[in-house]
This record gives C-alpha cells, structure tokens and sequence, in this order.
C-alpha cells in the first residue's frame, strides 16, 4: 500500500469509527469499531466472547475503512489483511490507556473501567489489525 499522507494519517487517527469486515459463518459482516493508532499499527478492543472475535479467531482474514469528509471533499482508507491477538501486556496496557484517552479522556474515566475493566483485564480482547495491502483516496 502506498504510504499515506501526513493529512490523511492525521485524519485517520482522530476519526472516531473503522468499519471493520469479518466474515460470521460464510457470510461478510461489517461493523463500526471504536480504534487507535500506534506507530503505524491499527488496533481494536472487543470482548473475548463477543460473536465478532469467535468469527475473526476462525478466519482472521479481515479489512477495513475509515472515511470521512464534507460533500466533495471525501477522504479514507481501504485495507485488507489479517487479525492478531495482542498478548504482549505492555502492548495491551498501551493499547487500552489509548482508547481510554481517545474516547473519554483518560484511561481513569469510570465509563471506560466499565466498558473495558481494568488495564489487564481478560474479557477484554485488543487486536493488531495487521495490514496487507489496500488503498487510499482524497478528492
């Protein structure tokens, strides 16, 4: 994939959902995700007996998008690759304070020890959606 812009990396980090596509029993799915970046790695969170992760752990073959933008002014990214369970605990710490402060402002804020429990919790799931190929667009 070609590199993208330093706009367009910008634009994809700050955006709030990727649509991730899995496939669930033979047929594709596609969902919004809540999603960080690290380095020039894309990371989501599930839960570990979410439907979702069951299909991806069966057939880590996914894709995804991000786009955006003002009428004629559209923008994304259109990937293809693979999942990968993060169990590095650094990573996953990492992971999990920068959703924290992405969608709540810290990694401390009670919404977020709701929804993902504490920082090494294992119902939670983080996954390394790691990129094949795929392409990008701004017009």
């Amino acid at each position: 994939m070609k590199r993208l812009t330093p706009t367009l990396r910008e634009f994809c980090e700050k955006e709030e959902l990727l649509r991730l596509a899995y496939v669930d029993r033979g047929h594709p799915r596609v969902v919004p995700v809540w999603f960080v970046v690290i380095g020039s790695d894309y990371y989501v969170g599930t839960y570990a007996n979410s439907p979702k992760w069951k299909a991806i752990k069966r057939r880590p073959s996914i894709g995804w998008v991000i786009d955006g933008g003002e009428q004629n002014k559209y923008k994304g990214v259109s990937v293809f690759g693979e999942a990968e369970e993060v169990t590095d605990r650094k990573l996953r710490a990492r992971i999990y304070r920068a959703l924290g402060e992405k969608y709540y402002g810290s990694a401390d804020h009670p919404k977020h020890i709701e929804v993902w429990g504490e920082v090494d919790d294992p119902s939670s799931v983080y996954v390394r959606l790691k990129t094949e190929d795929g392409f990008w667009w701004q017009y």
